[in-house]
């Protein structure tokens, strides 16, 4: 029978992490979205890391993977529930996109004229006399 003590099992982990993270690097080179690549390709090297310390008996990296572990997961999990819409996630995205729409409608563009244009180039249109008024007109 063998024995398995916590260093194989680290390495074990390390290397299933590996597999499953080229995996999903491969899949999102398939996509437009840059930050995922950035995100995994970080967590490769400090898996790879983890290893070198698992190896190397380098606690400080192990340490250190051991940190970013549990961020990764949190963060995973965090995404999962984020994307099922589980819990108050769905409120937090609803607060997010109102801060966004009422920030959208507060910022008013004052240079545009309605007649010409932006008012760039510094276009004065008719001044507007109280005698006049609007009349409707047919086509």
């Amino acid at each position: 029978m063998g024995y398995c003590n916590g260093r194989c099992t680290l390495i074990f982990i390390c290397g299933m992490q590996l597999v499953c993270v080229l995996e999903r690097q491969i899949f999102d080179f398939l996509g437009y979205q840059w930050a995922p690549i950035l995100a995994n390709f970080v967590h490769i090297i400090i898996v790879i890391l983890g290893l070198f310390g698992t190896i190397q008996y380098r606690p400080h990296y192990i340490k250190g993977y051991a940190v970013w572990l549990v961020l990764w997961v949190t963060w995973n999990v965090f995404v999962i529930c984020f994307y099922l819409e589980a819990g108050d996630l769905s409120k937090l995205a609803g607060f997010i996109y109102a801060c966004y729409v009422v920030k959208c409608i507060t910022e008013e563009e004052d240079s545009f004229d309605f007649i010409g244009g932006f008012d760039s180039y510094g276009y004065q249109g008719p001044q507007k006399t109280s005698h006049l008024q609007l009349q409707p007109m047919y086509m």
